[in-house]
């Protein structure tokens, strides 16, 4: 085919095809929020958590080739477990190579929602497909209009009330916050990625800034990353990114970490990744990594030892306070890895790596960080065979052991089960680690015990997890060894075909420290919580989700309980391919904060909000997506909090004058 004819053919494409582009992305979209739903639970803290949103992004951007994939690579698409997997495989080595990802509909053994929430993030490459890059590695032109990428995302957000810091004039900077990013890709192999982001009080756009180089899968470079990267290895013990899943609704996805090695880092947290040069080579059954990072980070140092105090992890830099601690320190990390994989049987790591600090740490408690110099090694593992999976990691610092093994057991489609045993001494400190456990990437001073069934009956999926715990030596909020446990069931049914209903109830029993006759002493608080939910789509253009929570809280030595309960509804309308509608209305009261209610919400396309609802209120938004044309979309959301009993919101600098906390946010995604 001649060059101007192929571009001809590109032009026609995209102007007779907008409708099927557009239907697919939107529906890509709807299906990654529906999973985030489906595996996040209801947190325990007031936090934002968009990173989590970045893990599915990431993955949409990068999805998983039926045709390559192995055990390992499918069971990083959330909701696939190892039966799931291996009937993939299966079908894969007996039929052979997918054709299409629809062709997973035909596949006996996997449920056509299954298949469904896998959809946004797997690809089939076609044999017709390669032929057509070969055509275009022909002529320099073709080769740029078909195999470039270019994703760009500029949100803007403002709060309309004024805080007291800006009126105080304690913050620096403006109101607005304001984040920007965009990726350049050539074909599947280059790619640059910038991100931008200034909070809400700072002064710079880029008051925090992330950039990146990589190179994937060329010849025997499997990833090669320049500036900013994350090292993901083994559970998470000595290296992860700073950000995973924890417990959840999805009572086996979330135990298992799926690392990806040495990848670029794309997001705008502002602490815990490495800055400097990483890179992996594949040796046949091998992988061999090494890499080297020097990053500054904030801390709160004595002026007179020089000893850091401190190292804040908010990544704010409002105040002249925040200001001064702004990379007051610096850390120098270097290290290797090598793993082992057997395809579909057996994958083995072992890992070291130093990390000194520029100034030492001055420990505020026995068990705290102290000296500047680490040392960490680390063997993971992760065997299967048949419909067993056996993995874990085992870690050293110097001082101690720390390790976390488990077990799944698939077997059926419809039910399989997960136990795993976790031990994080108390003189453990993982600088970079983020493992499973009850205190979400706080990996030391922890024995856990966790089990977890996923059942699929006949009258819905039921997932169930049971997890005991214990602390040995005292935690930030305990001055005393404390221990709790707590469980979770969870009932997903379809009675009717566009009609869903969701039960779930969850109790914790843990240890809290109270003032008790001039003492502290330790008593147990008992929180259980039961939502049931209502889903209801009509026509595929519309789906109304309705919510009732109900919170009680008791502390063993107050005679007293608290209560607390939620109700909303919600509508999500999508008229057209070009247009998404989404609002929902929230009518909450609580006893006091303990009885606080925690909610997730919709958002902008990447952000992902939980916030702790309590008193006595009101809260709604609304969110336009709207894309006029094939390779922009444009988002708004507005959203209102109203407490009428209140006489300010919030705390601190942060504190509002009045009842009402608003907010309006903007966004511009570009993908061409």
């Amino acid at each position: 085919m001649f060059p101007h004819k192929k571009i001809l053919l590109l032009l026609i494409l995209s102007f007779n095809l907008p409708g099927i582009l557009l239907a697919q992305t939107d529906s890509s979209y709807i299906e990654t929020e529906n999973v985030l739903e489906d595996i996040l639970q209801e947190p325990t803290g007031q936090s934002d958590d968009s990173n989590l949103f970045d893990i599915l992004e990431q993955l949409k951007r990068n999805p998983i080739d039926l045709n390559k994939a192995d055990i390992s690579d499918l069971q990083q698409i959330p909701g696939v477990d190892l039966h799931t997997a291996q009937i993939i495989i299966k079908h894969r080595k007996r039929y052979g190579n997918f054709f299409s990802t629809q062709e997973l509909y035909a596949v006996q053994g996997i449920g056509k929602d299954e298949v469904k929430m896998m959809m946004p993030f797997i690809k089939v490459i076609h044999p017709s497909e390669l032929q057509i890059e070969k055509e275009q590695e022909q002529g320099a032109v073709n080769q740029i209009l078909g195999n470039t990428y270019f994703v760009s995302r500029s949100r803007f957000s403002n709060d309309l009330q004024t805080r007291r810091g800006f009126l105080e004039e304690k913050f620096q900077g403006s109101k607005p916050k304001i984040y920007n990013r965009f990726y350049l890709k050539y074909m599947s192999n280059y790619q640059f990625g910038y991100i931008a982001e200034k909070d809400a009080g700072e002064s710079a756009l880029n008051e925090f800034y992330s950039v990146h180089f990589a190179i994937k899968n060329l010849g025997f470079i499997k990833t090669l990353v320049i500036s900013d990267y994350l090292v993901e290895f083994g559970q998470g013990l000595v290296l992860w990114s700073p950000y995973g899943f924890s417990k959840g609704s999805d009572a086996i996805y979330p135990l298992k970490k799926k690392g990806r090695y040495i990848r670029p880092y794309s997001s705008a947290t502002e602490n815990n990744f490495f800055r400097g040069a990483a890179a992996s080579i594949k040796l046949n059954d091998f992988i061999v990594s090494g890499f080297f990072s020097k990053n500054k980070f904030d801390a709160h140092i004595d002026t007179v030892t020089g000893e850091i105090l401190s190292a804040p992890v908010s990544g704010f830099h409002r105040t002249q306070s925040e200001i001064s601690k702004k990379n007051a320190a610096e850390e120098k990390v270097w290290g290797a890895r090598i793993d082992y994989s057997k395809r579909d049987l057996l994958s083995a790591g072992f890992l070291y790596y130093n990390s000194n600090f520029s100034n030492p740490f001055l420990p505020k408690a026995i068990f705290n960080l102290k000296g500047n110099s680490f040392n960490y090694y680390s063997f993971y593992y992760d065997l299967i065979l048949s419909g067993i999976n056996v993995f874990g990691e085992l870690a050293y610092n110097g001082t101690s052991v720390a390790s976390i093994n488990s077990f799944q057991l698939s077997v059926s489609r419809d039910f399989a089960f997960i136990a795993s045993i976790r031990s994080y001494p108390r003189n453990y400190i993982s600088l970079h680690g983020y493992a499973f456990g009850e205190r979400s990437g706080a990996t030391n001073n922890e024995f856990g015990i966790y089990t977890g069934i996923k059942w699929r009956t006949s009258i819905g999926l039921l997932n169930f997890y049971y997890d005991q715990f214990k602390f040995p030596y005292a935690t930030y909020n305990n001055p005393m060894p404390s221990e709790g446990d707590e469980f979770l069931i969870d009932l997903l049914s379809k009675p009717f075909e566009h009609v869903a209903t969701r039960i779930r109830f969850k109790y914790e029993n843990k240890d809290i420290t109270v003032d008790k006759d001039n003492r502290k002493q330790l008593v147990k608080r008992l929180r259980q919580v039961f939502r049931f939910e209502l889903i209801y789509n009509i026509a595929g253009k519309l789906r109304l989700k309705g919510r009732f929570e109900y919170n009680n809280y008791r502390v063993a030595s107050v005679i007293e309980k608290e209560n607390g309960y939620l109700f909303f509804q919600d509508i999500r309308y999508a008229p057209s391919s070009h247009l998404n509608i989404y609002g929902r209305v929230i009518f909450f009261r609580t006893d006091s904060f303990n009885s606080a209610i925690y909610e997730y919400e919709n958002d902008l396309t990447g952000v992902l909000t939980n916030r702790a609802l309590f008193g006595e209120g009101i809260r709604w938004y609304f969110i336009l997506r709207f894309r006029p044309l094939r390779f922009l979309t444009i988002s708004a959301k507005y959203s209102e909090t109203y407490k009428p009993k209140e006489k300010n919101l919030g705390s601190g600098y942060n504190e509002i004058e009045g009842n009402l906390d608003n907010r309006l946010s903007f966004q511009m995604d570009i993908n061409i």
